[in-house]
């Protein structure tokens, strides 16, 4: 027997408001990401009993009240702003990302590799890759220096939230349980990425199933090229995954009852990336898919979202 648990908790997920305020659509600096205004109000967390495809670190379900707004990078960050962050502060520019330049279909960390040189050609508005969760809180800490703060990662109940844009029903996918909606919105791993990988030797797979589009892109696109959701944000669901703030835990169970993320909890040996990235398959395109890495981890199809922590008026 199949047991939903869903809890209905009346609490904040997201940090006390301290910081500032910002419009939709506005940048706090020339290479600040532009922001989005992400209204209150109910999160789903985790996968439902009817989502085929649902892995036991994705359940229970739960339900969280986001009482207060705040805001989340319209695009992912691109190559040219991390590059910029580069520059600034003379970070290490470090390989050992996982990719397959060297041989299609077989994944292998690489040393040459770093977000300068993914393993296929980007332009500098392209989301950036190679980067790993330390990587990513580097950067948050440089926008907060550079400007008057509260930028951070998004919660695993933020995102999640973001990427339903609100909606209640806990669909498999953001845009319902159908995997061909993603062609409007994910650049995903589709026809035309098949075409390249068709000699690749397909046995580890339980499931292999492409986007049934062609959208002509066979790694990242650049960013907004597709449709953004009702919140007006783009590609969180494909293009590259993104970093999250939260510890990873094997049960939304040891999440905090407040939604805040489990990183308050002690060590944390692996953080999470969510979303999916131009070689993923449809069923792990949905919205509770969560993949565990170490916080050094990085990868030719993981990048970086931001969020900001407003300032009640």
């Amino acid at each position: 027997m199949i047991r939903l648990v869903c809890i209905f908790l009346l609490v904040a997920a997201v940090p006390a408001c301290t910081s500032s305020s910002v419009r939709t659509g506005s940048r706090d600096c020339a290479h600040c990401p532009e922001m989005v205004v992400v209204p209150a109000g109910t999160a789903i967390l985790g996968a439902a009993p009817a989502d085929p495809f649902r892995n036991p670190d994705e359940t229970p379900a739960r339900r969280y009240e986001i009482r207060a707004p705040f805001a989340v990078s319209r695009y992912e960050v691109t190559r040219d702003q991390y590059e910029v962050f580069v520059r600034a502060t003379g970070r290490a520019i470090e390989g050992d990302c996982l990719t397959d330049r060297s041989s299609r279909g077989n994944w292998a960390y690489d040393a040459g590799t770093t977000f300068r040189d993914p393993g296929f050609p980007q332009r500098g508005d392209h989301p950036v890759a190679c980067v790993s969760w330390n990587d990513a809180q580097a950067y948050v800490a440089w926008l907060n220096g550079q400007t008057d703060g509260g930028y951070r990662l998004l919660t695993e109940v933020e995102w999640e939230y973001v990427a339903r844009a609100s909606a209640l029903q806990n669909f498999v996918y953001p845009w319902g349980d159908d995997p061909a909606g993603g062609c409007l919105v994910a650049n995903g791993f589709d026809q035309t990425t098949m075409a390249a990988y068709a000699g690749m030797d397909k046995s580890g797979y339980k499931v292999f199933d492409p986007l049934s589009c062609t959208d002509g892109w066979l790694n990242t696109a650049p960013v907004g090229s597709l449709a953004a959701n009702k919140f007006g944000v783009y590609d969180i669901i494909g293009n590259v995954a993104e970093w999250i703030e939260d510890c990873y835990s094997a049960s939304h169970e040891a999440l905090p009852d407040s939604g805040l993320p489990a990183t308050l909890q002690g060590t944390c040996s692996r953080r999470i990336a969510k979303g999916g990235s131009w070689g993923t398959l449809a069923h792990n395109l949905r919205t509770a898919e969560r993949v565990p890495y170490p916080a050094t981890h990085r990868d030719d199809s993981i990048g970086i979202r931001v969020a900001k922590t407003l300032r009640r008026p």
